[in-house]
């Protein structure tokens, strides 16, 4: 039985990655997940190494998961020998490419597949799980945009090797699992692990004829087919961002609250307000554009629709309704709102059972903070969540140690030696040479074994304060993270208020602020114009693709305002929020009527 101690440790960060950034983890089709025999997980990749925490911390019944990594991590010393104890494969890029230069010419590289493809093979045989991205690099985009065959090539080479020794194996089965984030970069927001209907290569290789390049190509590109076919049913996918954009404001304003949105359910529910919002025609462009313009407003003033709703309910009104100073609360209202949260914020007994906890993790919050606003991309929302739970956790752990390390001084200060005065004679001095002998052994082992037992009991003080921080900390975060959330909200609604209406953004120049800023572009996503014949999903692996045309799920008339308006305090923005709340509840009233 072999120990994966290396694996072991990084899969107890993936549980504490979990359960500490997101408020919520969920699992579908775990029933599709076999006990033992060879698996590959064909996972979406949208989050970094955050989709490898989640895939190693989700799956059923605790299997290792043997990654296909890039190359260039086992170069690195450290990362390199941690890689190879956890069992990861490297996967060299394409040589080809522009991004790939310091890699060895194409011989070389046909050689480190072919040393890729030994390795999984072997990894399979010995009934290990395989865990593959197929989209080839990580990306957020408002659909999958492409389907790699790796995964397909891996099974077709693993049945080629037990045709070949003439052993009967287990049956390999791809698994395609979809990650599904309600808000990826966002600290407590949800995560769905959805394992995929198994794709039963055995039903495939029944065609396949191992002295045919051809057949082999075609049985390749059917099981990619099957593969990015159960991917897409297991994610949201919709047509460009102005579609998907209209679609997640309609489903917060249709859930009031999106937290109250079964996991397991979100990708159904998403999916059908897409397929609403979808026709193209003019009465759906203007629906989709006040519904983006009520997002974007979210967005640049930092609001939830949430906190909004729970704050100041929408009221309806007629569509003409002249006073439009009633479509947001009074200043008095705004006020006294304002007041209550600061209140319950500061001084509500969850709060305050809070306090001494959060002042522990403090450092954390600020190095995650740090850390994603300096070492990401702006607007590359796939490397936020990595870098807030990688250095949010480092934070936390240096908090864990000072801590810990005062206690144990406090601790020594506060235990000396009793002395009593024990009377002469009978019980008493027997007593007291047994206690001097006893003494003097404790001294002689003092040397060897004092260092180690210090060791040993305050490992034991650290782990036990450790975790009792941390279950302390996520029973109350989520409730008090939300109440904040609220409070701010008040605020800005009040800061915005209190102004007259000549401070705010004037209309003409609103429109730089009615599209939500779309994501960084990933230069590895190969992509196409409307021209171009469909994708076939045969790409060779290790093909990362050049960056092409662009392509119409980036809907290129959609990238400029909102990506490029300037930064502006939140309070010039609020009327305009309230007003596009209700021009977006009016434009989903009317969709409703429609359907």
């Amino acid at each position: 039985m072999q120990l994966m101690i290396v694996y072991r440790f990084l899969r107890k960060i993936s549980d504490w990655t979990m359960s500490g950034f997101y408020s919520e983890v969920c699992v579908t089709g775990a029933e599709n997940i076999p006990q033992d025999g060879p698996v590959i997980i064909a996972a979406t990749h949208h989050n970094e190494i955050v989709d490898i925490a989640a895939l190693s911390a989700t799956i059923p019944y605790r299997r290792r998961v043997c990654y296909w990594a890039k190359s260039s991590l086992f170069k690195n010393p450290i990362s390199g020998a941690m890689l190879t104890s956890s069992g990861s494969i490297p996967v060299y890029r394409n040589p080809n490419s522009s991004s790939s230069s310091s890699l060895p010419p194409n011989n070389n590289g046909s050689a480190s597949q072919a040393d890729l493809f030994r390795h999984t093979s072997a990894a399979l045989v010995a009934g290990e799980v395989i865990g593959v991205f197929p989209e080839g690099t990580s990306y957020t985009e408002p659909g999958i945009v492409q389907v790699k065959d790796g995964a397909a090539w891996a099974a077709v080479e693993y049945v080629k090797v037990m045709n070949l020794s003439g052993k009967e194996g287990k049956e390999l089965v791809i698994i395609p699992a979809a990650i599904v984030y309600t808000d990826k970069s966002k600290y407590q927001s949800r995560i769905c692990v959805r394992y995929g209907k198994p794709v039963v290569v055995s039903e495939y290789a029944a065609r396949l004829d191992l002295e045919s390049a051809e057949s082999t190509r075609s049985v390749v590109k059917e099981i990619t087919a099957a593969i990015e076919s159960e991917l897409k049913h297991l994610t949201v996918n919709a047509p460009d961002w102005k579609t998907l954009h209209a679609a997640c404001a309609a489903r917060k304003m249709f859930w009031k609250n999106e937290d109250r949105i079964p996991l397991d359910k979100f990708v159904d529910i998403t999916q059908r307000f897409v397929k609403t919002l979808s026709p193209k025609n003019e009465a759906m462009e203007i629906r989709q554009a006040i519904l983006n313009r009520y997002l974007a407003l979210l967005h640049f003033t930092g609001t939830s629709h949430s906190a909004l709703e729970d704050l100041y309910p929408f009221v309806e009104h007629d569509k003409d309704f002249p006073m439009r100073p009633f479509l947001w609360p009074s200043r008095s209202r705004a006020g006294a709102t304002f007041l209550l949260q600061l209140c319950i914020t500061m001084f509500h007994p969850r709060a305050l059972l809070f306090l001494p906890v959060f002042l522990v993790h403090v450092p954390g919050y600020i190095t995650g903070w740090f850390a994603a606003r300096m070492l990401t991309v702006p607007n590359e929302e796939e490397t936020k969540a990595q870098f807030k739970a990688i250095f949010g956790g480092l934070g936390f752990a240096v908090s864990y140690g000072l801590l810990t390390r005062a206690c144990v001084k406090l601790a020594m200060n506060f235990t000396s030696p009793v002395h009593s005065s024990i009377g002469s004679g009978g019980l008493a001095a027997f007593t007291e040479k047994v206690l001097q002998s006893f003494s003097t052994l404790c001294d002689s082992l003092a040397a060897r074994h004092g260092s180690l037992k210090s060791t040993l009991s305050i490992l034991v003080v650290a782990v036990g304060m450790t975790r009792s921080l941390w279950k302390w900390h996520n029973a109350l975060v989520y409730v008090n993270y939300m109440q904040w959330k609220r409070f701010m909200t008040s605020f800005r609604v009040v800061t915005g208020l209190l102004l007259p209406p000549s401070f705010d953004l004037q209309a003409d120049q609103l429109p730089a602020y009615s599209t939500p800023p779309l994501p960084a572009e990933n230069p590895y996503i190969k992509r196409y114009t409307v021209e171009d014949p469909p994708r076939s999903s045969s790409a060779l692996i290790g093909d990362a693709g050049h960056t092409v045309i662009q392509s119409s799920l980036r809907n290129a008339d959609h990238v400029g305002p909102g990506a490029h308006g300037p930064s502006i305090p939140a309070r010039k923005l609020i009327r305009h929020l309230f007003l596009a709340r209700s021009a977006a509840y009016r434009a989903l009233r009317s969709s409703d009527e429609r359907r």
